[in-house]
């Protein structure tokens, strides 16, 4: 979908990925936790509907479901983004960065994909901390990592409100 103002920095055309494990409890998108659910889309197409030029844009947000149980996939979509000129892509994920780097360690789709995005939204919804919920996050406990400064450095460098 596009014209999202909540999924990411600026106006946002947003794609949710199918599946998901960590089933986090008051999860406003439990539709997508089905592995088996949703539609096989190839990647081109799901470019073209992302980059649809009769939407403005600052950028694309995907989500989920977890993306990275389809890291190969995640990563076709990222590199078609990135060939066709985008120039902003966040991920959201259940998964903390420091477990997704122990997962990149085994699944090199996940290290490359955390190699190209440029923001990362990390850690389960915890309704619980809904209350204290930040910047394009759901829960207190979710953090917005520029993964571009974070590479550059040897510690997480986080975008603040």
């Amino acid at each position: 979908y596009h014209n999202s103002l909540i999924e990411g920095p600026g106006r946002r055309s947003t794609v949710k990925f199918q599946g998901c494990v960590t089933a986090c409890r008051g999860c406003i998108v439990r539709d997508t936790w089905d592995r088996q659910g949703g539609y096989l889309v190839p990647v081109d197409r799901l470019a073209d509907a992302l980059l649809d030029p009769s939407f403005d844009r600052d950028g694309i947000s995907i989500l989920g479901g977890e993306p990275f149980l389809q890291p190969e996939a995640l990563l076709a979509v990222v590199q078609e983004l990135r060939v066709r000129g985008c120039r902003q892509i966040l991920v959201y994920s259940g998964y903390t960065y420091e477990r997704l780097q122990r997962m990149a360690q085994r699944q090199p789709a996940i290290a490359a994909v955390l190699n190209d995005v440029d923001i990362l939204v990390d850690g389960p919804y915890v309704a619980a901390l809904a209350d204290r919920a930040g910047l394009w996050t759901g829960s207190g406990n979710q953090r917005v990592i520029n993964l571009v400064a974070t590479g550059c450095r040897d510690h997480i460098v986080l975008i603040e409100e």
